[in-house]
């Protein structure tokens, strides 16, 4: 039942924000299953993998593949770089990242960045930037179990210039296939993750989830659903850093 509650929870987050996924889940799976928070971060990505992809099943037309697909081959690159130096990192570490990962990405879905539109000949640089981007996700995932989404998220609205239904589809799309990389890069190497019948009730809450918010999300107006992501992102951020700082 935990899990189903759990699944529900992440669902709908990713569901409406395209982010916040692994930062709700690693304080759950924390403090509901008694996880450490080294275990938290990689169980969280199977969780992220699960709701991404099933939140993106619903919103697949609004996908920027071109975009997304070279954010998760960048992150790929920067997980498999990264995943040796994982255990030799202090979780002391690994929350002080997720703690300025957390603030910065709070500050932009606030105030998103407000860049000019670029112009074709600007197009090699945005190929460039969405590599250093990928790099800079891989590793953030690889380090902390965030799926990438909450700096993802920002990043597609201010620096990308998408609208916030093709940012949010763009989001789950690369969320989804970066964190599940890393995942796999992390077992290869030798991270210990294993799967129970528990985790059955958590695909449930995830289908659960993203079934309703598809139904219902349509009958809210623009303006209120631009409310309820930021309030919710806003939610899930304070949560995660009270629990991370605070009460570890």
């Amino acid at each position: 039942m935990i899990h189903l509650i759990i699944g529900l929870i992440i669902g709908a987050v990713m569901g409406l924000t395209g982010a916040g996924g692994a930062l709700v889940a690693i304080p759950l799976f924390m403090q509901l299953l008694g996880q450490s928070l080294k275990e938290a971060s990689l169980y969280s990505l199977v969780a992220v993998v699960l709701a991404s992809l099933i939140n993106y099943v619903t919103k697949r037309s609004y996908t920027q593949y071109r975009i997304g697909i070279l954010l998760v081959i960048a992150s790929a690159f920067g997980s498999f770089f990264t995943a040796p130096f994982k255990q030799m990192l202090p979780s002391f570490w690994i929350a002080f990242i997720l703690s300025l990962v957390s603030i910065y990405a709070l500050f932009n879905i606030w105030y998103p960045l407000d860049l000019k539109e670029t112009s074709e000949k600007d197009s090699h640089q945005k190929i460039w930037s969405s590599l250093f981007v990928g790099l800079g996700l891989g590793a953030l995932t690889t380090f902390t179990g965030l799926g990438g989404g909450v700096l993802m998220f920002p990043i597609l609205l201010g620096v990308y210039k998408l609208n916030r239904t093709q940012a949010l589809a763009t989001s789950l799309f690369a969320v989804g296939l970066s964190s599940l990389s890393s995942l796999i890069i992390q077992v290869k190497k030798g991270a210990s993750l294993s799967i129970d019948s528990n985790f059955f009730y958590l695909v449930v809450g995830i289908i659960v989830a993203a079934f309703l918010l598809k139904k219902y999300s349509t009958l809210l107006k623009e303006h209120t659903f631009l409310k309820v992501q930021q309030v919710l992102f806003t939610g899930v951020v304070v949560l995660a850093l009270v629990k991370i700082l605070f009460l570890n």
